[in-house]
């Protein structure tokens, strides 16, 4: 595909307490992909956070261009696939890992739906506006996109200064959370900073499994995480032991087995006793919930949540960078 777009990286968001201000937005923070759509006049591309391609993945996406007004253009949302009313992230995983991506083949209805909810715009009609103001990104978002266009294109909905009603709200219906964002705020492609802010009801982090405590063939007692320091160095912070399903045991050591390691990996700060530990490549990542970090820099109370296929171990990062948000 010829394009007159840049690749950009998404904006990110750092964590925050819930609070009302009359100089954010609020809107729903959705549970599944984080993405860039890239909308030629007769194509669109779909980059991950990590800048992958996820195109081939959803190929009920591919026509995003011909429901957007303005092209070329850049849009940043999030993939999310729906089910029981609520988003899986469980099944936007299965699309990533089947062979054959459950789309519509011959007119046929798709096995799981996905829908790209629009929250940005970055370029219009082959233009950047990345330094406009989010209130005007957010009033041409809603210009450009062409209303019922299509069931897989949806714009973010948003409220202005009642923030902490919103995250009640998403609290209750046991939602992801809520974003806050400074209305007056540019686009910073790649940058965390305080204009955007991640609001949840669990602290959550991603960390690196570099290990297992083998229980029986098919479970294990607990997962050794790590996670990188500022300077590259891969730090032990602590073991994870609840919050799995036999299954989910059965699934993530499907996954660790072929990542065996001969020798034990370079990891600082490992406590004493990991002789039962089976050392494994560091290059699976999971997100767990944690109540605070130690004094020691571990995690206290860590509770597994999911697998996320869609970051790198590098981005696992230790000590103050780890408890600011994905975006």
């Amino acid at each position: 595909m010829t394009s007159f777009l840049p690749v950009l990286k998404p904006m990110l968001a750092l964590t925050s307490d819930p609070f009302d201000s009359h100089d954010f937005l609020f809107e729903p923070k959705w549970d599944g992909f984080r993405c860039l759509a890239y909308l030629e006049r007769d194509s669109t591309l779909l980059k991950s956070r990590n800048g992958s391609d996820l195109t081939g993945c959803f190929p009920e996406l591919t026509f995003l261009h011909n429901h957007v007004v303005g092209t070329p253009a850049i849009l940043d949302g999030e993939i999310i696939a729906f089910q029981g009313g609520r988003e899986s992230f469980y099944l936007l995983l299965q699309r990533l890992r089947s062979p054959s991506p459950k789309a519509p083949v011959g007119g046929s209805t798709p096995l799981v739906p996905a829908i790209f909810i629009a929250f940005d715009i970055l370029y219009s009609r082959g233009e950047s506006v990345l330094t406009l103001p989010l209130e005007e990104r957010k009033e041409l978002l809603e210009r450009v996109v062409v209303k019922g266009g299509s069931e897989h294109l949806l714009v973010n909905s948003y409220i202005l200064q009642a923030g902490k009603a919103l995250f009640e709200a998403a609290v209750a219906q046991g939602r992801e959370g809520i974003m806050a964002k400074k209305l007056d705020s540019p686009y910073l492609p790649g940058k965390r900073t305080k204009l955007w802010l991640k609001i949840k009801p669990d602290k959550t982090v991603e960390a690196v499994v570099v290990g297992f405590i083998p229980k029986t063939d098919k479970t294990f007692a607990s997962l050794v995480l790590g996670q990188y320091s500022p300077d590259g160095q891969l730090v032990h912070v602590g073991n994870v032991g609840t919050g799995f399903t036999e299954r989910t045991m059965e699934e993530l050591l499907v996954e660790l087995k072929p990542l065996v390691a001969c020798e034990k990996p370079l990891v600082q700060d490992l406590p004493p006793g990991t002789q039962n530990v089976i050392w494994v490549k560091p290059q699976m990542v999971v997100e767990v919930n944690y109540l605070e970090y130690t004094p020691a820099g571990t995690l206290r109370h860590p509770v597994y949540r999911r697998r996320r296929q869609d970051l790198m171990p590098e981005q696992c990062i230790f000590a103050d960078h780890s408890e600011k948000g994905d975006g």
